[in-house]
């Protein structure tokens, strides 16, 4: 009988996702409230005086050149691990497996690993804070707990476990979790823009010297920065440029969520574009209109006087907690018990599907790569009943708990610094893949969007867009790499990701003669789509 190039004629996947789902899933990764107290004193302390809003802007012009590419991976080739399909169709099937793994491999391990642990960190504050405020010395120490290693450890591998169950029991319970977790995080943006909105920097001040009696005043806070070498920023655009490497950051991850699973969602042609823009949009919105009013809520030079020793000068803040978004509104809900516990709980829910979505899309390229037959084809088997791929959710599971492991016990955290380096360099390859498309896949470019197909001085607007979006992504890649604020490149670090490669070329190498043994040319398989 004749061996099938394909694992199936088709996926097994269904197309459980509409326009509205995948919005919803590409923008969980763009912003959440949960995973990220500390994301405003972590831009303000490094970039006094910028304004968050206009660098958002700015820095959002490569991610714009992003999505457009994005855009046409999604609707020409619209399978589990799409951009992993483009780069092996378009260029080499070695060099799609080897970029997929290294690419999944770095958005896995800043994205879910280290954003589920900094998740228990969120937990933690929220308990401290709660503890100090009602003077509970239990929920003080229960909240060191969850920010040591061993606590952070066990309550990522519980949230690992459930999500793995998520993932299992496929796309209806998923879009409920998802529906769900986001009202939640609307009614808790609503509400924390409310309370921000309605607070003044002198109410502010009074407050938390009310209510801190035992920690240093507010003023306080203020002269020791100024002692330790703060002074009041000038601003202006020279402020704003400084900050792009890190206003970039907030912009991560829209397109994994709106483009990985595209096999799974219905109308693609409509779906993929508007998730893709709309998750940018939002994060943007979020993002500005968050920095705004927290500036205006706590008073900017303080904010920025006490982000600049928390994070620069480290010696000067004398506080036992961080600066974090949750300490702030618990100040401005108190004395009310009952709203100082909703704002707790919707800011401790309203992250949790972004750390949902980064868990579960890499399933989808451990899947592709099985039903591309370059890993064992058991990963690409799907469950009869959830019609979710099963086994590649056990392996995601499994390499969860391996990472946990490394991150929380060892210091893999700063050799994987060089994570955040690799997933914003990883983008040249699917954006020069978008030029060498219009030439060598001419026959699939009126798939493309149709304006993409035009010619400007000859050249497909599509090679034009791919290049420029190659180009901005070497320069991010390039700061990242070189700025101390954001990866500490190591040894380590290095030897992992082209250790990566070679591990990738090592694999795909033995897999073609291992089928070819069997009499099967899987470089068939890379010639075509793969069926739905």
């Amino acid at each position: 009988m004749e061996k099938k190039v394909f694992v199936r004629d088709a996926t097994g996947l269904v197309k459980s996702f509409g326009t509205t789902d995948l919005v919803l899933i590409a923008t969980a990764l763009v912003f959440g409230l949960g995973c990220c107290p500390v994301q405003l004193p972590y831009f303000y302390g490094f970039n006094p005086g910028a304004d968050l809003g206009l660098s958002l802007a700015i820095a959002s012009i490569p991610f714009i050149l992003l999505m457009l590419v994005y855009w046409a991976i999604g609707v020409i080739m619209p399978r589990s691990g799409s951009d992993y399909v483009w780069v092996s169709r378009i260029f080499h099937p070695s060099v799609g497996f080897a970029w997929s793994l290294i690419y999944m491999f770095a958005v896995f391990m800043v994205g879910y690993i280290g954003t589920v642990l900094a998740y228990s960190y969120t937990f933690s504050i929220a308990l401290t804070v709660w503890g100090i405020f009602y003077n509970a010395p239990g929920l003080v120490s229960l909240g060191n707990y969850l920010s040591s290693p061993i606590g952070s450890f066990w309550f990522a591998l519980v949230f690992t476990a459930i999500f793995a169950l998520f993932g299992v029991f496929g796309g209806g319970l998923i879009k409920k979790f998802m529906y769900v977790t986001w009202v939640l995080t609307i009614i808790g943006i609503v509400l924390m823009w409310w309370l921000l909105g309605s607070t003044t920097p002198a109410m502010f001040a009074a407050k938390w010297d009310s209510i801190l009696t035992n920690y240093t005043s507010y003023e306080g806070l203020l002269t020791a920065a100024t002692k330790a070498g703060y002074t009041r920023p000038l601003g202006g655009m020279t402020a704003v440029f400084a900050a792009l490497p890190i206003a970039s950051l907030f912009l991560l991850g829209g397109n994994f969520g709106g483009n990985v699973i595209a096999g799974e969602v219905k109308n693609v042609r409509r779906a993929v574009p508007l998730a893709l823009f709309l998750s940018l949009l939002f994060g943007i919105i979020f993002w500005t209109v968050s920095g705004y009013l927290t500036l205006n809520a706590v008073g900017a030079n303080w904010l920025y006087a006490v982000s600049y020793s928390w994070e620069v000068q480290t010696a000067a803040y004398t506080l036992p907690f961080p600066p974090s978004q949750p300490l702030f509104l618990a100040i401005i809900a108190f004395p009310q018990t009952l709203l100082l516990l909703i704002v707790l709980l919707m800011y401790l829910i309203g992250g949790i599907q972004g750390l949902f979505v980064y868990f579960w899309v890499p399933t989808r390229y451990i899947f592709a790569w099985s039903f591309d037959r370059v890993i064992p084809t058991r990963f690409a088997d799907v469950n009869d009943r959830f019609h979710s791929p099963h086994v590649a959710i056990g392996a995601i599971t499994g390499l969860s708990v391996i990472m946990l492991i490394l991150y929380s016990f060892t210091s893999w955290p700063t050799v994987m610094t060089i994570g955040t380096v690799l997933w914003d360099a990883a983008y040249i390859i699917p954006a020069l893949g978008a030029v060498a498309f219009a030439y060598v896949k001419r026959d699939l470019l009126n798939q493309a969007p149709s304006f993409m197909g035009r010619k400007v001085f000859g050249i497909p607007v599509l090679a034009i867009l791919g290049l420029l979006c190659a180009l901005g992504f070497v320069d991010i890649g390039y700061t990242a790499f070189t700025n101390p604020l954001i990866s500490v490149p190591t040894v380590a670090g290095i030897a992992i990701a082209v250790g990566l490669i070679v591990f990738a070329g090592v694999v795909y190498f033995i897999s073609v003669q291992y089928h070819k043994r069997a009499g099967l040319d899987i470089g068939m398989a890379f010639k075509v789509i793969p069926p739905e």
